[in-house]
């Protein structure tokens, strides 16, 4: 197995006197795809915020490639490779499809993809390309928060939550989106609501409880495990 791209060690995120992550450790091999799972408020999304830099953790350590990237601000970690795509989406709706995706290509230009390849990924943006953003569905905004982490072609992506709020025809599109993205040996940390999907899509899965890590394993391992099957996952 090659060295891990991501490593994230000791981690810790508080919010006030609130404790929200505490002692998170994981890493990731370069290519590969580890999946963050458990139940609302458990410290997904704060963890993912600390890795990509729009907070700082009180503890801990985050390495980029084997550098100390821990006190590094966003805009450096992208322009290093790495790439949040955040709950909610945050696409700018005023600007059109194609404004959107030049803004994503910002901090990395000389390695950006080219538009024409990124909606052949993307074919439902390369008919909206000219329409503001706001005009377009949930599902079709949320291919255009991935595709515009996707432009800077980065080496590591961190989702969160990419299939919230979504009809389950588009949450197969996103996680068709995945796996291509998967496929173009990109690195990927997901944070996803539906457990049971995202454990199926990675290969490693850690389960955050009440803010710290309650089980880890391969992912195929966890789907089975009847502790996360009984707490996590349900009966299909």
């Amino acid at each position: 197995m090659s060295e891990p791209i991501l490593s994230v060690e000791s981690l810790s995120v508080s919010y006030g006197r609130v404790e929200a992550v505490r002692d998170v450790s994981f890493s990731v091999p370069e290519g590969g795809m580890v999946a963050l799972v458990g139940a609302n408020g458990a410290g997904k999304s704060s963890v993912l915020a600390a890795v990509s830099g729009l907070m700082r953790p009180g503890k801990g350590t985050v390495r980029l490639d084997g550098r100390d990237i821990t006190r590094w601000p966003a805009h450096r970690r992208v322009g290093a490779g790495l790439v949040l795509v955040p709950e909610g989406r945050q696409i700018l709706g005023t600007l059109t499809v194609a404004e959107n995706l030049a803004l994503g290509a910002h901090r990395r230009r000389a390695q950006a993809v080219p538009a024409g390849e990124l909606y052949e990924l993307f074919p439902v943006l390369a008919e909206r390309r000219d329409l503001p953003a706001g005009a377009l569905s949930g599902g079709e905004q949320q291919m255009l928060a991935i595709a515009r982490a996707m432009i800077s072609r980065p080496r590591v992506v961190l989702m969160d939550e990419p299939s919230m709020g979504l009809a389950p025809k588009m949450v197969d599109e996103v996680f068709g989106v995945i796996d291509k993205i998967r496929a173009s040996d990109v690195t990927v940390v997901l944070v996803e609501q539906n457990a049971r999907r995202a454990l199926r899509t990675a290969d490693t899965g850690h389960v955050l409880e009440t803010g710290a890590i309650a089980h880890s394993g391969p992912a195929s391992e966890l789907l089975k495990d009847p502790k996360v099957v009984q707490a996590y996952l349900g009966v299909e």
